[in-house]
């Protein structure tokens, strides 16, 4: 139970992680980039069906688009305690465990929100028991300029491969290794999307469109003649 209520202090009615200072570093999107999330096409009917929810929830005063890929969560990953088998026992467990991970944006960084996380989990935990908090690993999150001249390069690339208008938007994802390129080789990556919602990826049923693999060919090809007439901000 002390668990619960733990977890449960974690977010408001809102949808607002209650972390005090969790916010504090967070990037707002330009009005550029909700303007470029406008232009996606969305039905939230779709959306619901599509997760299979009763009804959307999320941080209010953002869209889902905007919820799902540049605002930071919290959220529960599993729990674990007392017993699970068949059948009922009338047991009170010693101990409760919860995995739990955040994905942050621009311009959060792990350390201060695991720090925030830990001194707000330790003020409320009732002191009737002990609170154990153990660190996982983490990564700076990673934006570039949409505006910038690679980013425009890219777009100009797909537009020519695709033969479509593209539409830039921020995701979430975990590619830590672009933040190194960035640091170490002071170059920024650009991460373009040819992949379609339904791929399923990372899933036993992963897949990735024929006609999506040779357009990707081409806007490569594309790519490199655009981004040799941009200069290195």
């Amino acid at each position: 139970m002390a668990l619960c209520q733990l977890l449960g202090k974690l977010r408001d009615k809102n949808g607002r992680v209650a972390v005090p200072g969790f916010y504090d570093d967070v990037q707002p999107l330009s009005a550029y980039e909700r303007r470029q999330f406008a232009r996606l096409p969305f039905k939230a009917a779709d959306y619901r069906k599509f997760l299979g929810v009763p009804k959307l929830f999320g941080e209010r005063g953002f869209t889902p688009l905007e919820q799902r890929s540049a605002r930071p969560t919290l959220e529960i990953n599993g729990l674990t305690s007392g017993y699970q088998g068949e059948g009922s026992k009338t047991i009170v467990p010693a101990w409760a465990r919860a995995k739990m991970t955040t994905r942050l944006v621009p311009d959060q960084k792990p350390a201060v929100i695991i720090k925030l996380i830990r001194k707000y989990l330790t003020k409320l935990c009732p002191p009737t028991v002990r609170l154990e908090i153990e660190s996982g690993h983490g990564a700076v999150p990673y934006l570039v300029s949409p505006t910038s001249p690679q980013a425009q390069a890219a777009l100009r690339a797909l537009k020519s491969a695709f033969g479509c208008e593209p539409v830039l938007m921020r995701e979430g994802g975990s590619i830590p290794i672009v933040n190194q390129f960035k640091k170490i080789l002071r170059a920024d990556s650009l991460l373009v999307g040819l992949a379609l919602p339904d791929d399923n990826a990372h899933s036993p049923n992963e897949k990735f469109d024929l006609d999506c693999f040779a357009k990707g060919q081409l806007m490569s090809a594309y790519l490199w003649q655009e981004l040799s007439g941009t200069k290195r901000e």
